[in-house]
């Protein structure tokens, strides 16, 4: 079902470009995105602008020329010569803006040319104008032409043909200067928006932190509350189910154990059914077996013998009845338990495996043991010490195996190690139902467990349960002496 979930959940992630981007990635690509949109559209309505006031200007600014030259020229016909009017007309119509003055004779041989402001001092901006900007905002040109007329009769023309590079040059400056401040405000914006959301974001990143801690089964992680009201509101929630999940985790270990303990209970009261009950039955069996048997043997008739043979075949179905009663009752709870002090038992149950393997060594190391521990822990390192020796024997080849069992912490915890020299787990091997039962049980009377390979070779399993107060109680205050 974890494998399960697990795979339900990796494949809603969202695996694009955009979904493994951070919260702050995306904030800020979107704002950046955002602001280049706004630039375009600032830039097509400036251009649409520029375009605009340059024609405006540029028309305004040849209705004037128009005007003044028309002026100019009818006061200099009025004073000079036809000659001398044509070649003075300059010198009066200077300095007008947007607009550039021809003067032509009547051949269309052009006679002089009307300085325009912008020759005076815009030059040096108008060539810093960038081609491609003043292809966007220039327009059509505007020209017109004026006859310059002395004594009823033509002299030549003047023509007025509307410039728009200066104007140009003014919108080209005013931009440059916008586009610079808006580029400054806006990296100013981006890298406040860059902090203030890292320090928005923080939260999460610590929510995310106490997440694993919830995943790693460590409910007593809490998270300090964010000054973000809608932040806070999620930590509360976090920390409420924090708690909730050590409250039910309580609950759980306290209902495991106690179907623990009833199961030790129910295991003992048949275990002592079997051996006071059912073994003395046997025992009365095989008495009177024998006696018959004894009977028999005195008598030399035919049925006699018969009968003996049956009393014989009787004789060796009892002891295979009588066997596996002591075998079921090795297997349901060793009698030992609770009568002879633990270390004893272990020692007992290595020296069991020695006579039935000599050719391996075993070696135990006991260290602050008590006699006593309670059903639940004792019955639990014997079935933990008999299943680790077991597979090292049967699936590890091991030579070697040391088992060593120690308390800890003030009498808080106890700890049982066992390593061999063995080939190890195999890569494709998986769990037994012994090592299953190991971890449920283990995990029923809240400690851990944890197998790993040793260097060179072979395999070590760790087992740490906790001495509840109700196990302490029963502790004897003799501790066994290192084996």
């Amino acid at each position: 079902m974890t494998a399960f979930a697990s795979g339900s959940a990796a494949g809603a992630v969202d695996y694009s470009f955009w979904g493994r981007r951070s919260l702050r990635w995306q904030v800020m690509a979107a704002v950046i995105v955002i602001n280049l949109c706004a630039a375009l559209v600032a830039f097509v309505v400036v251009i649409l602008n520029a375009q605009r006031a340059t024609r405006l200007e540029m028309l305004s600014s040849v209705a004037i020329a128009e005007r003044l030259v028309q002026e100019t020229a009818e006061r200099l016909a009025k004073t000079v010569g036809a000659s001398v009017s044509l070649t003075q007309l300059p010198l009066h119509i200077t300095g007008l803006r947007h607009v550039r003055i021809h003067i032509e004779d009547l051949t269309g041989k052009i006679i002089a040319e009307a300085p325009s402001a912008s020759d005076a001092g815009d030059e040096d901006e108008t060539d810093e104008v960038p081609g491609w900007f003043a292809d966007l905002v220039t327009v059509d040109r505007a020209e017109t032409a004026i006859p310059v007329v002395e004594n009823g009769r033509p002299i030549g023309v003047v023509r007025i043909s509307g410039e728009a590079s200066d104007e140009i040059a003014e919108v080209w400056s005013d931009m440059s200067d916008l586009a610079l401040l808006a580029a400054v405000v806006n990296l100013t914006i981006l890298a406040a928006l860059y902090l203030v959301l890292g320090r928005l974001l923080q939260p999460l990143h610590t929510l995310s932190a106490g997440l694993h801690e919830l995943e790693e089964g460590r409910f007593d992680h809490r998270l300090p509350l964010p000054r973000v009201r809608e932040l806070a509101r999620i930590v509360e929630r976090f920390n409420a189910l924090g708690a909730a999940l050590r409250m039910a985790r309580q609950d759980n270990l306290r209902l495991n154990e106690r179907l623990v303990r009833v199961q030790d209970d129910e295991r003992r009261q048949i275990a002592a059914d079997l051996h006071d009950e059912l073994g003395p039955c046997l025992f009365g069996l095989r008495a009177n077996l024998e006696s018959i048997g004894r009977v028999l043997a005195r008598l030399e008739s035919e049925p006699a013998h018969r009968i003996g043979e049956r009393v014989a075949t009787m004789s060796e179905i009892l002891d295979r009845v009588q066997q596996g009663n002591r075998s079921l009752l090795r297997r349901i709870r060793p009698m030992a338990l609770g009568h002879v002090p633990l270390a004893a038992v272990i020692a007992e149950l290595l020296a069991d495996f020695e006579r039935h393997s000599p050719d391996r060594q075993f070696r135990l190391s006991l260290e602050n043991v008590a006699e006593h521990y309670g059903d639940s822990i004792e019955i639990t390192v014997y079935r933990c010490v008999q299943e680790a020796v077991t597979n090292a024997l049967r699936h590890g080849q091991a030579g070697r195996i040391a088992v060593s069992l120690r308390e800890e912490m003030a009498g808080d915890r106890l700890r049982l190690a066992v390593e061999d020299d063995g080939v190890g787990l195999q890569p494709d091997s998986t769990p037994g139902f012994g090592l299953i039962g190991i971890e449920e049980r283990i995990g029923a009377l809240g400690g851990g467990w944890h197998l790993a390979p040793v260097a060179p070779r072979g395999m070590r399993i760790e087992i740490t349960l906790p001495i509840r107060p109700d196990d302490a109680a029963t502790v004897s205050s003799e501790r066994a002496k290192t084996i």
